[in-house]
């Protein structure tokens, strides 16, 4: 009898230790995400107004960069606030939450990730027709096309993610924000999200790594003309070598993009399907606080990864690619500069404007006076 009710205080304390932990990550979930959205929101602004405010960004591959800055941004201002507000709700008000805002969450969460990770993979399709053919990408890659290629891109992930708001779908959202509150058919829930791994994460993955695969074989090749002289020393020749290694340059860039991408979509896709199939991953007889603690610590990183990613994206951009670089730095230059602008002096220009105007006046007095004179 004192066993048992010893059990009984042990279990008790257990479940107030970990009641209590969980009430601790929920606030750092919250500060956490807000951290995310102001820094998400911020990047992606500045990314979005060098494109449109500098004249070098102003080329088609630079606007499949554009499409994945809105992408995230659209993550920073919606989603994520969205997902505050969910955890600032207490289980009776999840359960009450408006049919249509839980619909929405499981929408915008899904068409994201389409969004990201099909402008990512259209990024390694057009890196590789410029390498390999870059005279053709010249006259082929026009802003026209490039900005078809984007609505294509928001069409398929605008399909994608209306299924995923279905009812009969099975999804909850990619990123778990309707789990537990929102109706759906349980029985389709596997099926979706296998069908989720597969379309929106492995099979583009796939298509982008054999794509730079193809790059760096060509890559190869054209170092080695390049080191035995087989292109020549022209001047054009030389235009040629300089635009190939910054090429080269942004390839890199690029392929750091699709590397964070996979490091922080990975792990939580997988997740999923081993969550899916295999419900007894977690062993839910366990009453170990510490066991306990370790899951709820691995869940909340694993589900937390993929805003990370809407994160990174602009912060590579201003750091590593030198175009972006140097626009940002011309973007700050011109706000800073814009207060004192307007208290310059007049310059000589104005003044010779003002001259001018004089003598005008004068000539125009003259001819009056002599045309009275002749009357």
């Amino acid at each position: 009898m004192l066993s048992n009710n010893t059990s009984a205080m042990y279990n008790h304390t257990n479940e107030a230790e970990t009641h209590a932990f969980q009430e601790q990550l929920v606030l750092a979930d919250k500060i956490i995400i807000l951290f995310f959205a102001i820094f998400t929101i911020l990047g992606n602004t500045l990314v979005l107004v060098a494109t449109w405010r500098e004249r070098s960004l102003h080329q088609p591959n630079k606007y499949f960069i554009a499409c994945l800055a809105v992408a995230d941004l659209l993550v920073g201002t919606i989603l994520e606030p969205l997902m505050v507000y969910q955890l600032s709700l207490d289980v009776e008000l999840k359960q009450t939450m408006p049919i249509h805002l839980c619909r929405f969450m499981v929408w915008i969460d899904t068409f994201t990730l389409a969004a990201s990770i099909y402008s990512l993979t259209f990024i390694s399709f057009d890196r590789y027709f410029k390498i390999s053919r870059p005279l053709q990408y010249r006259s082929r890659m026009t802003t026209s096309k490039s900005l078809k290629i984007i609505f294509t891109i928001w069409l398929i992930s605008t399909a994608f993610a209306t299924y995923a708001a279905t009812p009969h779908s099975g999804s909850w959202g990619i990123l778990q924000t309707s789990s537990n509150f929102c109706p759906i058919d349980g029985t389709k829930e596997k099926g979706f999200y296998t069908f989720l791994a597969v379309s929106a994460f492995f099979l583009p993955t796939a298509l982008i790594l054999v794509m730079y695969a193809l790059i760096f074989v060509v890559v190869h090749k054209r170092e080695k003309m390049l080191r035995n002289g087989k292109l020549g020393q022209t001047c054009n020749d030389r235009k040629q070598r300089s635009a190939f290694l910054q090429d080269l340059r942004n390839i890199r860039i690029l392929l750091v993009v699709v590397g964070v991408f996979v490091l922080c979509w990975g792990p939580y896709i997988i997740y999923i399907l081993l969550w899916h199939y295999n419900p007894n991953l977690i062993d839910r007889d366990r009453r170990s606080s510490s066991y306990i603690r370790r899951i709820l610590i691995a869940d909340f990183v694993i589900a937390r990864l993929p805003y990370l990613n809407s994160l990174c994206n602009p912060i590579i951009y201003a750091c590593l690619d030198q175009t972006y670089r140097e626009a940002l730095q011309h973007l700050f230059q011109q706000m800073m500069c814009r207060p004192t602008s307007r208290r310059r002096p007049p310059t000589n220009g104005i003044r010779q404007v003002t001259t001018t105007e004089n003598k005008t006046k004068q000539y125009l007095i003259t001819e009056s006076r002599y045309s009275e004179n002749v009357v």
